[in-house]
């Protein structure tokens, strides 16, 4: 199956619509292989700093400011980044169990390290959008958050800071039915309950 990965990249960042600032510093926790840090350097000229539980061989291609570290811990000073990225991360925080405190402190430590002023950018994929749920959930294993209980975690650690919502589908789509799909991203966007689109995101600004 032939992809695209610029399209989907480029859709996800343009769907996020957020105004990054050049020259700001960005941590994105759990970082992996480095998808995200392309754009972040290229695009947006954003100085880079990533953490993960593992050093992909990427990361090391990529020449990445990288130092290995958890989301539950992370290993940087208080107030330390403009910019806190979370990518499809915190619903492998304990995923079998899903505990509502270790989710709740993860939380807490992305508020810890992001200066004031800052934003804290957090990303999850739906567990009941129609596409992730079959692919993702049942024959992955991924145990990804319903959006009702994503808004309640978000909203109860940043409830004292200004947190705007956004929901919208971005997928890696095959070339060959690209057009259909955007057919059916129009339609989950457009005409179905928020609560099935594909990404939960939250954007905080910390005062």
């Amino acid at each position: 199956m032939v992809v695209n990965f610029d399209q989907y990249r480029n859709d996800f960042f343009n769907k996020l619509n957020f105004d990054f600032k050049k020259g700001k510093k960005i941590l994105d926790v759990g970082c992996g292989p480095g998808t995200d840090a392309e754009i972040f350097i290229k695009e947006y000229k954003l100085k880079f700093y990533g953490i993960d539980v593992y050093k992909d061989e990427n990361i090391k291609k990529m020449r990445l400011n990288f130092i290995l570290g958890s989301i539950a811990n992370i290993p940087y000073d208080s107030e330390s980044f403009d910019y806190i990225f979370i990518h499809d991360v915190l619903h492998h925080v304990d995923e079998k169990n899903q505990s509502k405190k270790k989710h709740i402190d993860s939380l807490k430590e992305l508020r810890r390290v992001c200066k004031k002023g800052g934003y804290i950018i957090i990303i999850e994929a739906n567990r009941y959008n129609p596409l992730f749920y079959p692919h993702m959930v049942l024959m992955k294993s991924h145990n990804h958050l319903r959006q009702s209980y994503f808004t309640d975690i978000v909203n109860d650690v940043f409830k004292k800071y200004s947190v705007s919502f956004r929901f919208f589908e971005a997928h890696l789509y095959p070339k060959t039915f690209f057009t259909l799909f955007k057919i059916y991203e129009y339609i989950m966007e457009h005409f179905l309950p928020k609560r099935f689109i594909a990404y939960n995101a939250a954007i905080i600004k910390k005062k």
